[in-house]
């Protein structure tokens, strides 16, 4: 590489010399000032054969983690090249030296390969004994291309070993679903064996060399089909299988992101989607996602039986000129290793669209113990009732007992206090009838107290657990960089918070709550983050944790409120909590969709309505009562309380009508100000948002329908014979009845 071409975007960035280092001559040293990418290459290419394996090692020093790496470019005989960075394994960076080694499989249709060193942004980086080597060989043409059939009464399926993909025809309807292979890394490997109703076979990530095994079960009598992966050791980076199904025009992808959003596979443009994790609130809070014909209803589901360590990738991609939207599963690493296996169930349904979808994963959630009634957890806190139908306030001035009786007085008969208060205000509203109260709470977030004198110090921070029982991200010693907080000279950058890992936060909130308890008699507590935040892996010694483990000791902290004898709140939401949570602030709130920077300023009105707000947040074409449909009946779901039912006057009405749709109470956070002068607003918005709430709350939804084209007009379902029709449109509507409903409006009958 001494005298290789040297190449940078800004090409007055880089500079290369041979430098001695130690015992280290004839050192070749990048440094590079500018902010995108660079690379050093001999300009030798090399012929290679498909199935070849090869290893590229050398020293490598640099003075930030990623600033240089190694890699090959990948070429085709005709020299097109597939890839400028194929096996690419990055320099940590540091003070030593580091023995970088990366072996790959020459995939399939490259002819030649060419050692290229290479970087991004600014840095320096040494780089000593490049070398590279043949180091084996992999057989990757499958030796029988022959698919193998797997058939019951529904379902008729072909896997094709050579590409680990396979096809499934559901008898029903017709339709065939075939898989686009959008990772070429992934090839099959020539051993596989068959079994009554299954089959099994072996893949190779030509790129790592990971490999693993798959084995896809047809269930005998149901219209279902699992696909179990298994591997061991280190991985680097997601296993992206299967391949995700090809969509059609007029199909709609069912995601449970937050509330529930659908996305017709036209749409590519605006989405602000990408990887959503399976295993926290800010992805999809329920481990499925679906697609569906628009037109007929039929379609397929996915569950995603382990998702501690999965997510979802929703992209478009191009299919024979047309360019839509589909879903990738990907399996994540668990602490830098495969671990265990990993299992997606397929379900198709020949009919009921997103309410099939919803209903089979209510199902499968009572299966495995995250269903739990209100039924039930009302016989274990009577005062859960309290929370059925209750607006959630946030007020922050002194007058709570007075705004309390106020909003009584105009019809505000149910109010889930949020806003905490002192012993004797506590007091007070609790002796009021159908007032809930509670206060706000984090386990998450730790300052260094370093830094006190620079920022306002929240009282809620768990701060004697700095620094021994703070998260770690890797071994050597990263803190998890939390909330971040300003400072009190505004001028300088903000200071990112800790992270405690999670199985330490107990004991804190124990002795927390219990010494409050004693003084303030709340009835309720909502613990911000807990189910908001993805599950964390720590890499501290003394607490090592899984995001499998993260969950449990999250569960065990929400559990804990419960234990107390309080109303269990969290952010967010994730059906991992569900038999411990009793409400979710955040889960009507779309979280890619919200105000930005809703979770800082939070009492701000925001007159003009961002594109997000009216194009996804508020707009019924999109939005699906998902998590109703699966949930309702076992814990409420309620605004952001930065993206609250009167945060965008334009649309206040708007979010009412999904209120009442989907039988959800609203949140309102307000000044004293704001509150007298909108006050008969607030009373009649309650009226609208909250009545469903109330009269639905012990129900399912059994249903949820679409009465327009255009979608504006929908209408809910319930196990107790409430149905509630709204209008979101700017034109009265003729139901199929023969009553007409008026523009913006709703009506419950029973």
């Amino acid at each position: 590489m001494t005298n290789g071409k040297v190449w940078a975007r800004d090409a007055k960035a880089i500079k290369r010399s041979a430098v001695q280092d130690g015992d280290r001559n004839n050192v070749i040293k990048i440094e590079h000032t500018g902010k995108d990418d660079w690379a050093v290459s001999e300009g030798n290419r090399i012929n290679v054969q498909p199935g070849d394996v090869i290893e590229i090692a050398a020293a490598m020093k640099s003075d930030k983690a990623g600033a240089g790496s190694i890699a090959v470019i990948t070429r085709r005989k005709n020299g097109d090249v597939v890839s400028w960075a194929y096996g690419n394994k990055e320099c940590p960076g540091g003070d030593n030296w580091i023995n970088i080694t990366s072996k790959f499989i020459v995939p399939p249709e490259i002819d030649t390969i060419e050692p290229r060193i290479m970087g991004y942004g600014a840095g320096t980086v040494l780089i000593d004994g490049f070398t590279l080597k043949k180091a084996g060989r992999y057989d990757i043409t499958a030796s029988d291309a022959k698919p193998i059939a797997l058939s019951n009464q529904f379902l008729d399926v072909q896997v094709f070993p050579a590409s680990g993909t396979f096809s499934v025809k559901d008898k029903r309807t017709g339709r065939t679903w075939t898989q686009s292979v959008n990772n070429k890394s992934f090839i099959a490997l020539p051993k596989k064996s068959a079994a009554d109703g299954g089959t099994s076979f072996s893949m190779v990530n030509t790129e790592t060399l990971f490999e693993y095994n798959v084995t896809i079960q047809l269930e005998k009598s149901l219209p279902e089909l699992t696909v179990k992966v298994d591997g061991s050791g280190a991985l680097n980076g997601y296993v992206p299988y299967p391949a995700p199904f090809v969509s059609q025009n007029g199909d709609r992808l069912i995601i449970p992101m937050n509330e529930g959003i659908s996305y017709p596979v036209e749409k590519t443009e605006g989405l602000r989607v990408g990887r959503l994790v399976a295993y926290g609130g800010h992805g999809i809070c329920m481990a499925f996602w679906g697609q569906v014909e628009d037109e007929t209803g039929a379609g397929m589901t996915a569950i995603i039986e382990t998702p501690d360590d999965a997510s979802i990738d929703i992209r478009p991609a191009e299919l024979d000129g047309k360019k839509l939207l589909q879903v990738n599963a990907l399996w994540e690493p668990s602490r830098k290793e495969f671990r265990y296996p990993r299992s997606l169930r397929y379900v198709f349904h020949d009919k009921g669209g997103h309410v099939a979808v919803c209903k089979r994963y209510r199902e499968y959630a009572k299966k495995i113990g995250l269903f739990k009634p209100f039924t039930e957890k009302v016989k274990r806190n009577p005062n859960i009732d309290k929370l059925l139908g209750a607006a959630n306030i946030w007020y922050w001035e002194r007058d709570k007992v007075e705004l309390v009786k106020e909003m009584k007085s105009v019809g505000m008969e149910r109010i889930l206090w949020s806003s905490g208060g002192s012993a004797e205000q506590l007091a007070e509203m609790n002796k009021i009838e159908n007032v809930l109260t509670s206060r706000y709470d984090i386990y998450q977030d730790i300052m260094d107290p370093a830094n006190f004198d620079k920022v306002w110090v929240h009282g809620d921070w768990t701060t004697e657990a700095f620094p021994h029982h703070i998260n770690w991200t890797d071994p050597d010693g990263t803190a998890r960089k939390g909330w971040y907080v300003s400072q009190k000279d505004k001028s300088l950058p903000m200071i990112p918070c800790a992270v405690i890992c999670d199985s330490k936060a107990l004991p804190y909130a124990q002795k927390r709550i219990s010494e409050e308890l004693k003084v303030k008699p709340y009835l309720s507590r909502f613990i911000d983050t807990t189910v908001a935040a993805p599950w964390f892996e720590c890499y501290h010694p003394d607490h090592p944790m899984t995001r499998s483990d993260s969950r449990k000791y999250k569960m065990e902290l929400l559990k804990l409120i419960g234990d107390f004898g309080l109303v269990c709140g969290s952010e967010t939401g994730h059906d991992a909590s569900v038999p411990f949570c009793d409400y979710y602030e955040g889960m009507l709130s779309l979280g890619p969709y919200r105000v930005h920077d809703s979770g800082r300023n939070m009492m701000e009105v925001v007159e003009e309505v961002p594109l997000q707000i009216s194009e996804f947040q508020v707009n019924p074409v999109y939005r699906l009562p998902l998590w109703e449909l699966v949930y309702h009946d076992c814990v409420v779901a309620q605004w952001y309380w930065g993206d609250y039912n009167n945060k965008l006057p334009k649309v206040w009405r708007q979010r009412d009508l999904f209120n009442a749709l989907y039988g959800t109470p609203p949140m309102y956070m307000f000044s004293k100000k704001n509150w007298n002068e909108n006050k008969a607003k607030f009373a009649e918005s309650y009226k609208t948002a909250a009545g469903t709430a109330r009269a639905t709350a012990y129900a399912e939804m059994t249903d949820h329908r679409v009465l327009s084209k255009d979608r504006l007009v929908q209408q809910s379902v319930f196990s107790n014979g409430v149905v509630i029709t709204v209008n979101f449109g700017d034109k009265p509507f003729k139901l199929p009845d023969g009553s007409t409903l008026g523009a913006e409006d709703w009506k419950m009958t029973k």
